[in-house]
């Protein structure tokens, strides 16, 4: 394996964590808002915590929608342009 394949392995494990980033946050808040509510309130039915927790990572992806995209994009031009080298074996 070239360093070339392993820095592009490396920029693409770490790209899969920023991209998942925002997912996560919204369900963190959302399921922290909901937990607080739940407990002020003493309702502890699953369906009560799991739809604001839909609702606030369908928020955050529609937010970073355009962030991911670019990203994305970015990185795969990156790694079309980065083909030829990682065939050629240089």
């Amino acid at each position: 394996m070239t360093e070339a394949l392993v820095g592009v392995l490396r920029e693409a494990l770490l790209l899969a964590l920023v991209l998942a980033a925002p997912a996560l946050a919204g369900a963190l808040i959302a399921g922290v808002v909901t937990g607080l509510i739940g407990a002020v309130t003493q309702i502890q039915d699953p369906a009560v915590q799991l739809v604001p927790r839909i609702a606030g990572v369908a928020a955050a992806l529609a937010i970073a929608s355009p962030l991911i995209a670019h990203q994305a994009v970015a990185f795969a031009t990156r790694v079309f342009a980065l083909i030829p080298t990682v065939g050629a074996g240089a």
